[in-house]
């Protein structure tokens, strides 16, 4: 039986127009009438998350920021804070290589950016970065940063991604999280070493586990669960990472599979 179910959010769980499934919360209520637990893991940092679940906040298990910082029943029980010396590293190496490069900083207190570079899209920043701090200097930030975004108009997989993997491959981890995202935490960092720790405090085994996911930040917790979905909307080379197929994010996959799960073993 499944006693964890864990989605991504933007082109999984989420429509193209960033809408729940209709039938999304009455889905959250009955797994929890049968004590299933539902697992949002997501490249978004958790301000942006919380204001979308409302009260259901205190009752579901966040992984944010792909894995940096997780969040427990509206509890932080783990962030991964990056050293200050290689953050002001990170970005001079930014500064000096991927000069159009528009850097998020993800923190504790809150969520930094520089006016250095002007995105052409605030619409895009707004969707996961919407309450954000102007700061002269990202090198002089008083927080603890677990996650360094990199909003890429020319695209992150074939510019900044290259680039930065280079310099840093050996040592943090890089994922291209999105068509014009990637992210920069520490070593091991990722959405499956992060839903393991979730698995692992819980009691609950791969075999237990149901995952959605559809980008390559997601590749680590689809190989964490057994039952592994990858959306019909995923590029091709994504679609080897899933023992099954979703319906597309527009034809609401996520919670078609779940109910179908549901129905299939009478969990009314």
């Amino acid at each position: 039986m499944i006693k964890l179910i864990a989605s991504d959010m933007d082109g999984t769980l989420l429509d193209d127009a960033k809408n729940f499934p209709p039938d999304f919360f009455s889905i959250l209520d009955r797994l929890e009438r049968h004590d299933i637990q539902f697992v949002i893991a997501s490249g978004r940092s958790y301000r942006a998350l919380k204001p979308l679940f409302n009260e259901y906040c205190s009752r579901l298990t966040f992984i944010c920021d792909n894995g940096a910082f997780i969040v427990r029943n509206g509890k932080t029980v783990f962030t991964s804070a990056i050293p200050a010396e290689t953050l002001k590293d990170i970005v001079n190496n930014c500064y000096e290589k991927l000069p159009m490069a528009y850097l998020v900083m993800c923190g504790t207190k809150g969520i930094y950016v520089s006016d250095r570079v002007k995105p052409r899209s605030e619409k895009e920043l707004g969707f996961y970065y919407s309450s954000r701090i102007v700061c002269d200097d990202l090198r002089e930030i008083n927080d603890e940063i677990f996650k360094i975004a990199i909003y890429d108009e020319n695209d992150p997989q074939k510019y900044s991604y290259p680039v930065l993997n280079r310099i840093y491959g050996n040592d943090l981890t890089l994922q291209v999280s999105g068509h014009l995202w990637m992210d920069i935490m520490n070593s091991g960092i990722n959405k499956g070493t992060a839903l393991e720790s979730i698995r692992d405090s819980l009691g609950i085994t791969s075999e237990e586990t149901m995952a959605f996911g559809d980008f390559y930040n997601d590749i680590e917790l689809l190989k964490r669960a057994e039952h592994s979905f990858v959306m019909a909307n995923a590029n091709d080379d994504m679609k080897a990472y899933g023992k099954y197929t979703a319906a597309s994010n527009n034809e609401y996959g996520v919670t078609k599979a779940i109910s179908g799960y549901l129905d299939k073993n009478g969990l009314l």
